[in-house]
């Protein structure tokens, strides 16, 4: 009688894992059905096309394409710092914001940026050059894309030596008062320049402002 038991329990076992193996069976109407086959995995996107496609798409006066060319040449210089609150990336994609803001709502008569000029082949074989390109580029798309805007509708950018939060005057002591926004920093600079609006090797901040 054991050895029946032992025998009984082993085929038991093999059937047991072998329904184990098998999907399981659907039944409709007291028949058994088929599951549907698993729906085909969608084409691959086109990267490529997809930038291509974004960076043509226009704000206002400005394409995306023009924005990221005017987040490099503002941004070009600037890397990240381990003392940094923010990526460079992050930093780039704000002042893509800023730019969106400034398009849409004065067109031509925005707030001053750098020209969106783009850069010769030769200077863009430069791999530092290259990948600050890049990452503006990105940056734009993504700011554009973005349903969040971490500016808060700035439309203002200025560059400091300092994390001073102080309000931003474009024009002068006795011009219109934008407060503070945003500030990413402290970057690193590899064009530091001098004067009195100069901007140091290290300990750069990138602020954005709005109105009050």
């Amino acid at each position: 009688m054991l050895e029946h038991n032992q025998t009984s329990r082993a085929w038991l076992d093999r059937v047991v894992d072998r329904i184990k193996g098998q999907p399981p069976a659907l039944f409709s109407g007291g028949l058994q059905v088929e599951p549907a086959p698993e729906a085909p995995a969608p084409p691959a996107v086109d990267q490529t096309q997809w930038e291509r496609s974004v960076d043509s798409q226009r704000v206002n006066t400005l394409t995306i394409h023009d924005i990221g060319l005017s987040v490099v040449n503002e941004k070009q210089s600037f890397t990240d710092s381990d003392k940094a609150n923010d990526t460079i990336d992050a930093a780039r994609e704000k002042v893509a914001h800023v730019v969106i803001n400034g398009d849409t709502q004065f067109g031509r008569h925005r707030p001053a940026t750098a020209r969106p000029i783009e850069p010769p082949a030769k200077i863009l074989a430069d791999p530092r050059t290259r990948k600050a390109y890049d990452s503006s580029l990105t940056a734009a798309r993504q700011a554009y894309l973005s349903a969040n805007d971490p500016t808060h509708g700035a439309t203002h950018l200025n560059m400091r030596p300092n994390a001073g939060r102080s309000s931003f005057r474009p024009g002068g002591p006795h011009g219109p008062e934008f407060t503070i926004r945003t500030q990413s920093g402290p970057f690193n600079n590899s064009f530091p320049t001098r004067g009195k609006n100069g901007l140091p090797s290290r300990g750069v901040y990138v602020n954005t402002y709005g109105t009050t």
